[in-house]
């Protein structure tokens, strides 16, 4: 997952990602003929190829991610957004800078989906409004909260912390919402081999799995960005160096939220494996009775 999130990959064009594509096609159609492939092909070359692959081609649909919306993308466009959270100080700029969080993060989820599970135009613009109104109620509660109950001193330093929390529960509502649309339709589910098994029949128990892991991993995410920068910051040295140097507050900030979004985000994403497993006698009756595998696989999405 860490070759995923590789932001270097972002430099690539749309070319060198379909000669990639194409490459890694040629190596995988002379080992099912038992063919050599270009002795000039080197083994680093195609690992190369896999992970330019990997970090911006949709598994499901075989299209290209958008930058902002891979994961490769989503620490170098998205740092910057939670770095404006933790340093806004009022309510609308916290409520401004959440909507443009989660709206980014709505959007990487749909990007990211099993899109195995189809999806109509209508569903994902009421998810993603729900999406943005439960981030946007969250940090507004949060924040009027603390300013009834603190003096404003104390409520300017203590809003910083509010991205935390608020972020914690709004991505992972987003996230829930942006893909529930896959439990009510159902995932398709593939043998080892990647065959499709059921007839193509879907399940929601594997959607629903699928679901719930990147979710849990959403949540993950939050603790090293949010609360690890804002842990930092708030420490004595850290907090008397900007008290002495405003100036390198928010550059600093900056440093430190894109260095725990570098290891974070892997280390998120890598909690539950893209490609899951699960036990066929937990899928649903129907699909148990066409399925002879122990277990099946789907696609988590990221």
């Amino acid at each position: 997952m860490i070759s995923n999130g590789d932001p270097l990959t972002l430099f690539k064009t749309s070319d060198d990602i379909r000669r990639a594509e194409s490459l890694l096609k040629g190596f995988e159609a002379s080992q099912k003929m038992g063919t050599k492939m270009d002795e000039n092909i080197s083994t680093a070359e195609l690992w190369e190829a896999k992970k330019l692959k990997d970090s911006a081609i949709h598994p499901d649909t075989g299209e290209i991610i958008p930058k902002p919306f891979r994961m490769a993308g989503y620490a170098a466009f998205n740092g910057p957004i939670c770095v404006a959270m933790m340093a806004s100080a009022s309510t609308p700029a916290l409520l401004f800078w959440n909507w443009v969080n989660q709206s980014q993060n709505a959007l990487v989820n749909y990007s990211n989906r099993n899109a195995s599970s189809p999806t109509t135009n209508e569903v994902l613009l009421k998810s993603y409004s729900a999406a943005v109104m439960s981030a946007l109620t969250v940090a507004f509660g949060l924040s009027q909260l603390i300013k009834k109950r603190y003096t404003p001193s104390t409520a300017m330093k203590l809003l910083k912390f509010v991205a935390f929390p608020s972020s914690v529960i709004a991505s992972c509502s987003n996230c829930y919402i942006m893909r529930s649309p896959e439990i009510k339709s159902g995932v398709v589910v593939t043998n080892g081999s990647g065959d499709i098994l059921a007839n193509g029949e879907r399940s929601s128990v594997a959607a629903r799995k699928a679901v719930e892991e990147t979710v849990m991993s959403r949540a993950f995410l939050q603790v090293p960005v949010f609360f690890g920068t804002a842990l930092t910051m708030s420490l004595p040295p850290v907090a008397a160096l900007c008290a002495a140097n405003p100036t390198v507050t928010v550059p600093l900030t900056t440093l430190v939220t894109m260095v725990m979004f570098g290891f974070g985000l892997p280390a998120a994403v890598a909690i539950f494996p893209q490609v899951g497993t699960i036990e066929t006698a937990s899928l649903e009756e129907h699909l148990q009775q066409l399925i002879s595998d122990s277990t099946v696989n789907y696609n988590k999405g990221l």
